[in-house]
């Protein structure tokens, strides 16, 4: 079967006996509006398995780098033998609860474990905000944090839950759970084993 195929016949001033000048116009058959069609969905698939690929490739990133900051700072707790805070900040000088966490953080010596970095404690690393769609968070629907102090045995106060999530659901969510001994695991539930929740993200 073809679509948009005809022949066109007029009389020629050239011809002789009667004869015509007929001309054919080219058109596309069914086979080739499928193939057509099939190129085009498989080119839309393409392109959505792309970005979907990438926003898990974020996440991931974000999550490691999360878990080489806790450990960085339950590290440097016990090898000082000294408080050390990890908390949110958009400046890279000073603890805040008004930023989000994405906004970037700061891991300082806390010796005297207020939460908040004084003149005379050192600042071991500064994580600069990041543009993107990967919110997180600490905490649970109870009670949000803004820090964690890690002491030098090596636990952390308050020990809880970072959740991960973008704009996608909350089933494609990932949590940075902080155990009773001060380590981070990564983990696609709560630490009750429920599914995590990312009804705070705003679309």
């Amino acid at each position: 079967m073809e679509f948009g195929v005809g022949s066109f016949c007029y009389p020629s001033k050239f011809s002789h006996g009667g004869f015509r000048l007929c001309l054919r116009q080219a058109g596309y058959s069914l086979y080739d509006l499928i193939i057509t069609s099939a190129v085009a969905g498989v080119v839309s698939i393409g392109a959505t398995s792309m970005a979907s690929l990438l926003q898990s490739t974020r996440m991931t990133s974000e999550i490691n780098e999360l878990m080489t900051q806790l450990n960085l700072a339950r590290s440097e707790a016990i090898k000082r033998g000294t408080t050390v805070t990890l908390c949110k900040s958009a400046n890279g000088k000073v603890c805040t609860d008004k930023a989000e966490w994405h906004d970037g953080l700061i891991i300082f010596v806390d010796e005297n474990a207020n939460h908040q970095i004084d003149g005379s404690e050192n600042l071991i690393y500064v994580k600069p905000g990041r543009q993107g769609n990967v919110s997180f968070r600490y905490g649970g629907e109870k009670e949000l944090y803004s820090y964690t102090t890690y002491h030098p045995e090596g636990y952390a106060r308050p020990n809880a839950t970072f959740t991960f999530c973008n704009d996608r659901s909350s089933t494609q969510a990932k949590a940075v759970i902080i155990n009773t001994v001060g380590r981070p695991r990564s983990s696609i539930k709560d630490p009750d084993n429920k599914p995590l929740n990312c009804s705070w993200v705003t679309p």
